[in-house]
């Protein structure tokens, strides 16, 4: 086997439309493999005749225990996919994944004028000063939106893509473990793009919208404006947070609050504020408190970045805001939201571009497979 450090170089950050990436020769299609801490999810999506057809789905649970360590849920990780892979048959082998946290990094930065190879030849030196971590840990990426003049010199803007090399070796060891092909390393609000582009209509792109990815241990956070990805960031506020958060103020355990956030959310109605008084239920009650109290910190987290996006022209504006992840579906957070940013905010079905959601797919599982299918609807080599 090549020394991994050798197969690293080779991988890549995508960034948007081109794409640039790790490649392996091979068929077209890719397996979308959204690694989650709790569940891997898993996307196969064929083009035939012209139209995308889905294949085959998973949301493959990880049997680790929470204080396992990360070697354990690494593993945990393999023997869940692999297992998955083997039960379902699957022949393809090249496969695409994501990656998010605090140790990935995405800037939009303006450079001198270059061509890509020149620009890939001193990525390094040009990416230093944007980069908070040592350039040597990182794996680099960008991709070029625009050329522009700007005080008096030709410029270019460039989306920026840094990961740590650590990151992107753990991924690459659970899919070679599974006995898959690292075919592409993305990132996740990137690969909501692509949902963005499969299930919103041509007609419809006018204008933006935000996407909101609710996953357990990190939100992440997507600006799309006329179909180009505009604002990328992490918000450590997830659906952990809220489970914290019930724990702290019912004195449950981790399994008992995950439970009880899941069949109460969040109160809105005074009748149903006032019914949960009149009854007694405490869980109600202490669920939709401490859910309403992460919310304005999310809530806080959202305007940040709206703000931010809008000082930047005075003709941008949010129309939508889109929900997706695994807390995308709690009880009334998408009215609560719609009722604080006084924009609508729905709940992503990833799957409305492929006719009906598979017959034995729960609808509460399918706002968080957005990542697999956004990786799914990648080909292999699409960055050529």
């Amino acid at each position: 086997m090549p020394d991994l450090k050798e197969k690293l170089k080779a991988v890549d950050i995508k960034s948007l439309k081109d794409k640039v990436g790790a490649f392996f020769g091979g068929p077209k299609d890719i397996l979308g493999v959204d690694i989650g801490t709790y569940a891997v999810k898993i996307v196969l999506i064929k083009a035939e005749g012209g139209k995308n057809k889905l294949k085959m789905w998973g949301h493959i649970p990880i049997e680790a225990a929470p204080e396992a360590s990360p070697e354990e849920r690494k593993q945990a990780t393999v023997n869940a996919l692999k297992a998955f892979l083997i039960q379902k048959g699957v022949q393809v082998k090249n496969a695409a994944t994501a990656v998010s946290g605090n140790a990935v990094i995405v800037r939009y930065v303006k450079f001198p004028l270059l061509t890509k190879q020149e620009l890939r030849a001193t990525l390094s030196t040009e990416a230093e000063p944007f980069i908070p971590f040592d350039i040597n840990e990182v794996q680099l990426s960008f991709h070029i939106l625009a050329e522009m003049m700007e005080e008096g010199q030709r410029k270019m803007e460039t989306v920026l893509v840094a990961a740590k090399k650590d990151l992107i070796q753990t991924r690459v060891e659970i899919l070679e473990a599974a006995g898959l092909k690292p075919a592409i390393i993305d990132v996740d609000s990137f690969a909501m793009e692509n949902v963005f582009e499969g299930t919103t209509d041509p007609q419809e792109r006018v204008g933006s919208a935000l996407y909101l990815n609710i996953g357990h241990t990190v939100t992440n956070l997507s600006i799309i404006e006329a179909g180009v990805t505009r604002v990328v960031r992490d918000i450590f506020i997830s659906g952990s947070t809220f489970t914290k958060a019930v724990m702290k103020a019912l004195q449950y355990e981790y399994a008992k609050a995950e439970e009880v956030k899941k069949a109460y959310g969040l109160m809105i109605d005074p009748e149903e504020k006032e019914k949960a008084l009149q009854e007694g239920n405490r869980d109600a009650l202490g669920v939709s408190q401490a859910v309403a109290n992460v919310l304005k910190d999310l809530v806080a987290e959202l305007h940040r970045s709206v703000d931010f996006f809008l000082s930047q022209g005075p003709e941008r504006s949010i129309g939508r805001i889109v929900l997706s992840g695994g807390s995308a579906k709690m009880k009334n957070l998408a009215r609560f939201l719609t009722g604080e940013l006084k924009v609508p905010v729905t709940v992503l079905d990833p799957f409305t571009f492929l006719g009906d959601p598979p017959a034995d797919l729960p609808a509460e599982l399918l706002p968080a497979m957005g990542i697999a299918v956004g990786l799914a609807l990648r080909r292999n080599r699409d960055w050529e």
